[in-house]
């Protein structure tokens, strides 16, 4: 999708706003103030406030399935890829915090025609998770529990970092993602030895 220059800066100025804001209560007046231009020059550049958060959508998703695509794709033992694939999310959750809060709850507001386009980004990013977790449980490594909710699991946990992590903590993406992991896969009630 090619994107000018003009256009990236319009989508950044949204994805703070929305994500500080919500999509609804942002203006395409408060988009344009925050690029240095006349709200109706905005159009020159984008169809509408629709469009942007569309885009905003989309960038995102493109960045998840970039992180996690080529871990997905290796033939290693599955819990080191959902290992490595939970810090990969937790970066790029760290790295724009606020993109992933518009990723995660302002596709909503997207006017139909654009929703189905988002969900099916959505979902070619869960269906690279759900490949681990399948291939995990194939192999033996996993024992065979409901992979929608193995998936649900790990997804709501990295997700919810937008709204806790900090790249300044005391703790990396991939020391995070090891502790949640650890408890992911030992859980939480002791073993007899």
């Amino acid at each position: 999708m090619a994107r000018s220059g003009r256009k990236e800066e319009l989508v950044a100025a949204a994805v703070t706003l929305f994500s500080r804001k919500g999509y609804h209560a942002t203006t395409v007046r408060e988009i344009a103030d925050a690029v240095g231009i006349l709200s109706g020059s905005l159009y020159a550049h984008v169809r509408s406030k629709a469009e942007l958060l569309y885009e905003a959508v989309v960038q995102a998703s493109e960045r998840f399935q970039a992180a996690v695509a080529p871990i997905a794709a290796e033939t290693g033992p599955a819990g080191d890829r959902l290992r490595r694939a939970l810090a990969a999310h937790i970066r790029v959750v760290a790295e724009s915090p606020a993109a992933a809060a518009v990723f995660l709850h302002e596709w909503k507001a997207l006017p139909p025609e654009h929703r189905a386009q988002a969900v099916a980004h959505r979902q070619a990013y869960e269906d690279l998770l759900a490949r681990i977790i399948r291939e995990g449980v194939e192999a033996g490594e996993f024992r065979p529990l409901d992979q929608r909710f193995v998936r649900l699991l790990v997804l709501s946990v990295a997700n919810w970092a937008y709204q806790w992590y900090r790249p300044d903590g005391p703790l990396s993406p991939e020391q995070v993602a090891d502790r949640f992991y650890d408890i992911i896969a030992e859980g939480l009630l002791r073993r007899n030895p």
